[in-house]
């Protein structure tokens, strides 16, 4: 097991990357183009996500952050105001609204799902409240019904972040059909990669002529009006970011786009195998998928009894595991810890086992074997 830093060894890895073969030879062919900025490659991804998941319009930009930050700008949130949001995910949901000058106000999660708790949203609404943001925890969807209700009752806008749920369903729909801003990540580990990138979906017009600005200068490079020798538009009255995805990152995400039945597929496969399995163990507990919904199975996260214990032992059986999140308010940036009971017992107990593209029958075996020997002792 021991290797240089960024080298690969032979352990049975908590994730992998999902290259189809032909990716090289299309990157290849985008670059002979002589157009690798914004282009056609980008357009295409956009077009074939909207077709593939059923989505009205779509944005496309270079990271799952950069998708956030666009999203938030569109909602007008800024200096001064709150976002009440789910404190169990990687810190760039919440980052991304403090880049805003805005702060993030935690609501509990449940337990059960680790997604963001309804009930306790309500608790933390205020009149600095601009939107509510949550996070579809291991492609794992939200309770949505519950969450739009709020966001009609208060007047607020909500963010889904779906970082982890590219092909995830809430109940008939697709993550990004429906809803008021969805933002994805094509990160290198996720479902579907351009090494980083993100899309952003949304049904509404309005938002959507909003976020194209805000990705590119505050300028809309689809519509803008220029002259012979100027191409900027006379008018800018928004201050955008270089948010903008070029067409290197868009030729490998519309390979991976059209091969993610596969890993979609297998992730199933493997996720749900791994339900069954470890059912009745006494010292893992699972997470609770609603019968409802179609979790794509980015993570495959556990509460387990002994945490450390179980992460040493599945280690000493070249088997690698992490934690992957951490509760967000044990970051200073954050101002600190909250009373989140829930939360509280998810960020002592939760870990999540490999499940990806990469794994073998031998390998998905061995997982389950070791974990069953585990919860033996």
């Amino acid at each position: 097991m021991n290797k240089k830093p960024y080298e690969i060894g032979d352990e049975i890895r908590p994730w992998s990357v999902f290259i189809p073969p032909e990716t090289g030879d299309e990157v290849r062919k985008t670059l002979e183009s002589k157009w690798i900025n914004t282009g056609k490659q980008e357009g295409l991804l956009r077009e074939e996500f909207k077709k593939k998941f059923s989505i009205p319009y779509c944005v496309a930009t270079n990271s799952g952050t950069s998708s956030l930050r666009a999203a938030l700008a569109t909602l007008g949130v800024g200096p001064g105001d709150e976002v009440v949001s789910t404190p169990y995910t990687f810190i760039a949901t919440n980052t991304s609204i403090l880049e805003q000058g805005a702060k993030p106000v935690f609501a509990d999660i449940n337990y059960e799902t680790l997604n963001i708790d309804p009930k306790s949203i309500i608790k933390k609404i205020t009149k600095k409240t601009k939107a509510i943001m949550c996070v579809h925890y291991g492609g794992n969807a939200c309770n949505m019904d519950e969450i739009r209700k709020i966001g009609r009752d208060y007047n607020l806008p909500i963010i889904e972040d779906s970082a982890h749920a590219i092909g995830s369903k809430y109940k008939d729909d697709y993550i990004g059909a429906k809803g008021d801003i969805i933002t994805f990540s094509l990160q290198v580990v996720k479902i579907i990669t351009c090494g980083d990138g993100g899309l952003i979906t949304t049904p509404n017009k309005t938002y959507y002529n909003k976020l194209k600005k805000f990705v590119w200068y505050g300028v809309d490079r689809e519509n803008k009006k220029t002259t012979l020798i100027d191409p900027l538009p006379e008018k800018i009255d928004v201050l955008g970011y270089k948010f903008n995805m070029n067409d290197i990152t868009a030729t490998i995400g519309r390979v991976g786009l059209k091969h993610v039945d596969e890993p979609l597929t297998k992730r199933k496969r493997i996720g749900e195998l791994y339900r069954r399995e470890f059912a009745n163990l006494k010292k893992i507990k699972l997470v609770h998928y609603p019968k409802e919904n179609t979790p794509n199975y980015q993570i495959f996260p556990i509460h387990v009894q002994g945490r450390m214990k179980f992460a040493k032992f599945m280690r000493e059986n070249s088997i690698f595991i992490n934690i992957n999140n951490r509760r967000n308010d044990r970051y200073s940036i954050f101002g600190g810890l909250k009373n989140l009971p829930d939360l509280e017992r998810a960020d002592q107990d939760t870990i999540l086992i490999p499940i990806h593209f990469d794994l073998t029958d031998e390998n998905v075996n061995k997982i389950i074997e070791t974990i069953k020997k585990y919860d033996k002792q």
